[in-house]
Order: C-alpha cells, then sequence, then structure tokens
C-alpha cells in the first residue's frame, strides 16, 4: 500500500450505535489532519456509506444492533477491501479473546473505553490520534500479523475440579421474571450444569427475586456474591446494577463497569466471559425483553463452538432481545417457553456426554 502524503486530510469513518460516543470521538479527532466525514450506527448502516465514499481509517464498535463489529469486519473482508479499523470498545485488550477475534479478522488497533471522565479524555484523545495517524500510512495487512503475535493470550491457571464443566446463560427483560421462574422451575436438581441469570432489574430488586426463584425451582437459586464458584445444580443471579464476569478460575466477578447499551446488569457481559472460559460446553438463552442486550453475547457463545435458544415472537411480551439475536444469525432454536427446559436438558446431556 502507498503511503498517504503528510500533508493531506485523513477521513475517517465512525461506526458507533451510540450518538453520545460518536459525538464525542468525533469531537476528540477532529482537526486540521483528521475528518470525520461521517457516522453509521451499525455495520449494515457503515457497508453502505463505504459504498458511497471509501474511508482512510474506520472507528469500530464490537457491540451493534443489526450487524456487529466481527460481522462488518468479515464482510469488509468478504468485499475484498481491507480499510485500516481500530476497534474502540469497552472489552478489556488482555481479558477479552473478542478482541483477538477482530484483530484476526482484519482489525489492526484496538482503544480500550472504560467511563470516560475528565481525567482520561485528553489521554484518550492523544491515543487515538496517535494511532489514526499511524494507521493512515499503513499496510492493514502487515499490521494485522504484528498485532496478533502481541496479544497471545496468557496462560491461565488450573480450574477447581469442584466447578461445572457446563454453564448455561439466561438473559431476560421486560416481561422477563415470570419466564425466568418457569424455565428454572423445569429444570431438576441434579442438572449437570451452573446457570447464570441475568435480569434487567434494579439495585435491591434482584435479591428478592432470587429467593422467589429459589422458592420455586428444584436447583438452588440465589443472588449471586463476588467470589462464588460456578457449580452443577446452582443458579446465580446477577445483582442490580453490577455486571456479573467469570474469571479463568471460573468464579463471579462483581463489576461496577461501564452500561451496556444502557443496562447493568448486561447480559452481553457474562455470556462473553462465560464463552470464553467455557467455550463449546456454553448454552445461551434470550428471553423477552426491551432492546439488543445479549444478542452479541449468543453470537459470541456460537463462536465459540456453543449452543443458543431463543423465545420466539408469539410467546414474547417485547420481542426485542431475541429479534437483535436473531438478526445477528445467533440463534440456533426459537422456542416458546415451555419447551425451553428440554432444550436446555438435551444440550447439557449432550455436552456431559461427549
Amino acid at each position: 500500500m502507498l503511503a498517504k502524503p503528510v500533508s493531506s486530510q485523513t477521513n475517517v469513518l465512525i461506526i458507533n450505535d451510540s450518538s453520545y460516543m460518536s459525538t464525542l470521538l468525533k469531537d476528540l479527532i477532529s482537526s486540521e489532519t483528521i475528518r470525520v466525514y461521517d457516522t453509521a450506527k451499525d455495520g449494515q448502516d457503515a457497508l453502505r456509506k463505504i459504498g458511497i465514499q471509501k474511508p482512510d481509517v474506520i472507528l469500530l464498535d464490537l457491540e451493534m444492533p443489526r450487524m456487529d463489529g466481527l460481522t462488518f469486519i468479515e464482510e469488509m473482508v468478504k468485499r475484498g477491501t481491507l480499510i485500516p479499523t481500530i476497534l474502540v470498545s469497552n472489552f478489556s485488550q488482555e481479558g477479552a479473546k473478542i478482541v483477538l477475534d477482530a484483530l484476526e479478522n482484519g482489525a489492526i488497533d484496538f482503544v480500550p473505553i472504560a467511563q470516560v471522565s475528565p481525567e482520561s479524555i485528553s489521554q484518550l484523545k492523544e491515543t487515538l490520534i496517535s494511532k489514526i495517524n499511524t494507521a493512515s500510512h499503513c499496510d492493514p495487512y502487515k499490521l494485522v500479523i504484528e498485532k496478533i503475535n502481541s496479544l497471545k493470550p496468557k496462560r491461565k491457571p488450573p480450574v477447581s475440579s469442584q466447578a461445572a464443566t457446563v454453564v448455561v446463560t439466561i438473559a431476560s427483560s421486560t416481561g422477563g421474571p415470570n419466564i425466568v421462574q418457569s424455565i428454572l422451575a423445569g429444570l431438576p436438581a441434579n442438572i449437570k450444569a451452573g446457570i447464570l441469570v441475568v435480569q434487567h432489574m434494579p439495585k435491591g430488586f434482584t435479591s428478592k427475586f432470587a429467593e422467589r426463584l429459589n422458592e420455586t425451582s428444584e436447583i438452588t437459586v440465589r443472588e449471586a456474591q463476588d467470589g462464588d464458584l460456578i457449580t452443577e445444580g446452582v443458579a446465580l443471579v446477577a445483582p442490580g446494577d453490577l455486571h456479573m464476569e467469570i474469571d479463568s478460575q471460573l468464579r463471579v466477578r462483581l463489576v461496577n463497569g461501564p452500561k451496556r447499551f444502557g443496562v447493568r446488569p448486561a447480559a452481553n457481559v457474562t455470556m462473553i466471559s462465560a464463552a470464553e472460559c467455557f467455550g463449546s460446553s456454553t448454552i445461551g438463552v434470550t428471553l423477552t425483553g426491551m432492546g439488543h442486550d445479549g444478542a452479541f453475547g449468543m453470537k459470541t457463545i456460537k463462536r465459540r463452538g456453543g449452543k443458543t435458544i431463543a423465545q420466539d415472537e408469539q410467546s414474547s411480551v417485547v420481542f426485542g432481545m431475541a429479534k437483535a439475536a436473531c438478526e445477528l444469525n445467533a440463534v440456533d432454536s426459537l422456542l416458546p417457553p415451555e419447551k425451553i427446559p428440554q432444550a436446555i436438558l438435551a444440550e447439557v446431556e449432550k455436552l456431559v456426554t461427549k
């Protein structure tokens, strides 16, 4: 690739479903040498705009409705175009294999964004501008290889022998509490899997919700605590206002991180970290609810070889989260609630006997 003349302006396309983040990024990087010529709300919108005008550099979010960042990169490569692409995401560089997926597929660099504060904004601006300037004069194919080699995963410590070997992750929002209750009530006490439940619910409500679920279920159900080991026959409910992550020891980590798609706890956080730890022994379930949370998590589970189930439109109070997962081609089975417990058990049985 020929280097761009130093004096020319770098045209940047920002792809992010958050208008706030798009505006913030545009304000941070716009200068005499960098011009944000357009923004796109998701991968589909971006592909259309790239067809009209090709940017020099792309700033790309990973979690987006309709078409996520990974799928966008894959589609761009399929079309024979590899535009220098920098991920700008909430995922941590060391902790998320999904970042490696994106780098292996064609992204050239990564800028983690935590909670934006006055203290961090100047550093973020400096980092973004530096990486954009580098990307605009690079051979993207060469940089991809360099980044993959620099981000090889660290060796993880051994997992406790008492931990579950299969995990079921359940995402639910509007209209979901009764559905979650009916599903957990349909699972036997001796199920050979740990269960993680993310119900969009405010702080202070999830403990009572877990108590109610425990009363109506054969399995043990309780609100998750930091450090809980994921064990067979136990369902852990994410506390309100905290993300529930899984670490390499298959223990719960409760994190007060940025909201995802406006929610905390977010099912995406739990599903992605579970898939990274359990791999193909992960089962994702997305139920009724408004918004897009869980869709990217379900896709990550499928990418790791796991199985995914979603509640069908006819039985959903709001066919939003499950629909978003379907739009990402992240659903193996679309079922009414009464058939979901048996589908979960069938998948668990396959995993423990393989």
